[in-house]
C-alpha cells in the first residue's frame, strides 16, 4: 500500500512539472512553430501568422528584402538555451545559439498578443564574442544598448 501511494505521489509530481514546463514556454513554442513552418518559398504567405502588422509594414509582400529579413531564423543553426518572460499582452524571448561556423549569437524577440496569437513585434540579433556573453535571462530588443 505504501509503494502504491509513493508511486502515485511521484507520478502526480512529475505530471505537474511537465504541465508547468509546457505552459511556461509559450513564446518558445511559438518560435519553434515559426522555425518549423516558414521557408523561402512560403515566408510572404506565412508572415502574418508570426509577425505583427507594425513589423510587417504595409507593402512587405512587394519588398524583395522583406523575405530574407523575416527568415532571420536561418542565422542560428544550433540552439543552446532560451529564456522568456511574459507580462500582460507583451513578452520577450531570448535564444542563445550558434551560427553555421559555430560562432555564438543571440536572438532577442519581443512578442505581442494579438487576437489570442503571439506575434513577433521586434527582432534583435546579437553576434557575441563567446558563450560567456550568452544571456542568462529573457531580454527584449530594447534592453540592448544601441
Amino acid at each position: 500500500m505504501k509503494n502504491i501511494l509513493l508511486f502515485l505521489l511521484i507520478s502526480l509530481f512529475l505530471t505537474s512539472c511537465t504541465t508547468f514546463h509546457n505552459s511556461s514556454s509559450v513564446l518558445h513554442q511559438k518560435y519553434l512553430q515559426y522555425e518549423n513552418t516558414v521557408n523561402k518559398n512560403n515566408i510572404v504567405e506565412e508572415a502574418r501568422n508570426f509577425f505583427s502588422p507594425s513589423l510587417l509594414g504595409n507593402n512587405y509582400q512587394y519588398n524583395p528584402d522583406a523575405a530574407s529579413q523575416f527568415l532571420f531564423k536561418n542565422y542560428m543553426v544550433n540552439t543552446d538555451s532560451s529564456f522568456e518572460e511574459i507580462s500582460g499582452q507583451e513578452g520577450c524571448l531570448t535564444i542563445n545559439g550558434y551560427d553555421e561556423d559555430r560562432l555564438p549569437l543571440i536572438f532577442s524577440l519581443k512578442y505581442i498578443l494579438s487576437n489570442e496569437n503571439w506575434l513577433i513585434d521586434n527582432i534583435y540579433v546579437v553576434f557575441v564574442e563567446s558563450e560567456n556573453d550568452f544571456s542568462n535571462d529573457a531580454k527584449c530588443p530594447t534592453d540592448y544598448p544601441n
